[in-house]
């Protein structure tokens, strides 16, 4: 089994609650759209407001956690925490393609898109990290460096659960679930 390295920037390590709870989405309500990814290259298709999802602030069911997925370079503080999660997972992503600067994987279809939702909504879709990764080195590949959203995720509580703590010895630990 290979994993990939998450990073949290928070002061209680990966710690789990709401989207809305993250401190640095507070002014935001996330809306997740119930689609996988399954294509990078496919943009704009249309979805309902059905598959649409709009998680309360008291829904435990959509507890989990904003980081971001191994490439992300920020200047290392003592906020900064490591796990790692198996590479076959599916996570939440931004609904952003590595394509046009980033225009969306999925929009409402419809004259209600207009009304409803719009390009600065912080929309999420499912994604499997193999695809995620891609997503980044294509971006990368194209404009040099990765801005953070293309490598932020979110993780459900269920998969903070199973994320591998490295020892105090981080290079070491990378080194080894790297060669495994």
């Amino acid at each position: 089994m290979q994993f990939v390295k998450m990073i949290r920037f928070a002061q209680n390590g990966f710690t789990c609650g709401t989207p809305q709870s993250d401190s640095n989405y507070i002014q935001k309500e996330p809306i997740f759209i119930n689609r996988e990814i399954d294509s990078l290259f496919h943009k704009g298709q249309s979805i309902y407001m059905s598959e649409m999802i709009r998680p309360r602030s008291t829904d435990r069911q959509w507890s989990g956690c904003f980081c971001y997925l191994e490439e992300f370079t920020q200047v290392a503080s003592e906020n900064r925490h490591i796990g790692f999660l198996p590479r076959e997972s599916v996570i939440w992503v931004r609904n952003k393609s590595h394509l046009g600067g980033g225009v969306p994987y999925f929009i409402l279809s419809g004259e209600s898109w207009l009304n409803r939702v719009t390009e600065d909504d912080d929309t999420w879709v499912k994604m499997r990290v193999e695809d995620a990764l891609e997503r980044t080195h294509l971006w990368k590949k194209e404009h040099g460096s990765a801005p953070g959203w293309i490598t932020e995720c979110f993780l459900m509580e269920e998969q903070v659960k199973r994320l591998v703590y490295p020892s105090a010895k981080e290079r070491t630990m990378e080194f080894w679930l790297s060669r495994n």
